[in-house]
């Protein structure tokens, strides 16, 4: 097998690795839980290696805790929290996983479980799964429960409530829109392939779409947040999500692109750009020596495959090709699909942290940009 080829097998394992009774697992070490983000991201690969079964599993498990007024978590619990599951040891697992709905179940509710579970539910009725009518109520209490949470017509996140979850972000947050606005976009398509369409999701999804635009875009790129300004940050993975799944006209899709070509490290690009402030970073993570965790400084696949797909989509095949063999490289020479690693490629290992191994989403998302790449002819010779 050629390199790209051994990482592929390497990252496939690994992804069903990750495949447990209910769903998707984050991992199999101490990010054991059933995390929305992890496993629903990973399950694009899932969908490429026709898995559909498991990908079932995760959307029931989600959709069946909905809560009354119709948030979905983004968290289900495997067994209780504490530091030994963080330094490696066996830890008690719950009869069932237990559903977290806030941020360190204390704080601000979080909302990328309920647009992601929207998300999945809708492609699978658009790989002809049938739609069941309770799940599309289930899908329209949802989105009656996000539209309470908008502000300057987008949703309003409190602080560390997205995937960089250690930085004090609020407000409109791109990662979050982004997700809400691909939730309506694939719910559109599935209602209207099932002749169910729906003139106020259709509504909605063209509001949120000028909405981000007028909000979040600075003439080059959507910017990272807006809370009592705009934030221009860039947030390569917010943006790039954008552009893999076609919310972007080709003129912001060739802005962005220039973008991401500044902040290359490695085999992927930096997290965020500039890097954040002192003040901006969990204290928490300050004290534990983990405040570089997702700041410009530790290396995440987050980026990297969602780049590999967006240059793939907008027809650049040859930096497509080299995107995916720097990604093959580092996934051979470790011999694995790690969650994190320090800016020699080495996965990170800190006194009190270790990257996570197998890792879903990794390993699921590698998984999805190889096959992009083939449905495009880009690995042709």
């Amino acid at each position: 097998m050629n390199l790209l080829e051994q990482a592929y097998e390497i990252a496939k394992k690994e992804l069903r690795d990750c495949y447990d009774k209910f769903g998707i697992v984050a991992g199999r070490h101490h990010f054991s839980d059933y995390w929305g983000r992890d496993g629903f991201f990973g399950a694009l690969g899932s969908l490429e290696l026709g898995d559909l079964g498991i990908v079932r599993k995760q959307i029931d498990l989600f959709y069946k805790n909905q809560r009354a007024d119709g948030l979905i978590p983004y968290r289900l619990m495997n067994g209780p929290v504490n530091l030994g599951k963080y330094l490696g040891k066996k830890q008690k697992k719950y009869d069932f996983p237990r559903p977290n709905y806030r941020l360190r179940n204390i704080f601000q509710e979080i909302f990328d479980g309920t647009t992601l579970a929207i998300i999945f539910f809708s492609e699978l009725g658009l790989m002809g799964e049938e739609a069941r009518p309770d799940r599309i109520s289930e899908t329209k209490k949802a989105l009656r429960y996000l539209d309470k949470k908008e502000r300057n017509g987008l949703l309003w996140d409190g602080i560390m409530a997205e995937w960089n979850d250690t930085a004090y972000k609020f407000g409109n947050l791109l990662y979050s829109n982004v997700l809400y606005l691909k939730a309506l976009s694939s719910l559109n398509l599935m209602l209207d392939k099932i002749k169910a369409s729906d003139p106020e999701i259709k509504n909605k999804e063209r509001q949120i779409s000028q909405n981000l635009r007028r909000v979040l875009w600075n003439g080059k790129y959507f910017a990272d947040w807006r809370d009592y300004k705009r934030q221009d940050y860039f947030y390569p993975f917010g943006n790039l999500l954008a552009v893999c799944w076609g919310l972007t006209t080709p003129a912001e899709s060739q802005t962005i692109l220039e973008e991401c070509r500044k902040v290359k490290a490695g085999f992927t690009l930096e997290t965020n750009s500039p890097r954040y402030p002192f003040f901006r970073i969990d204290l928490l993570q300050h004290l534990i020596g983990m405040g570089d965790y997702q700041n410009k400084s530790s290396l995440w696949w987050q980026p990297a495959c969602a780049y590999a797909v967006a240059l793939t989509n907008s027809g650049n095949k040859k930096q497509a090709r080299e995107q995916l063999q720097l990604m093959a490289k580092r996934i051979v020479a470790n011999q694995g699909v790690y969650e994190c690693y320090d800016r020699s490629g080495i996965p990170l290992k800190r006194l009190f942290y270790k990257s996570e191994h197998p890792f879903a989403w990794s390993a699921g998302m590698f998984v999805w940009a190889v096959n992009q790449a083939r449905k495009h002819g880009i690995l042709e010779n």
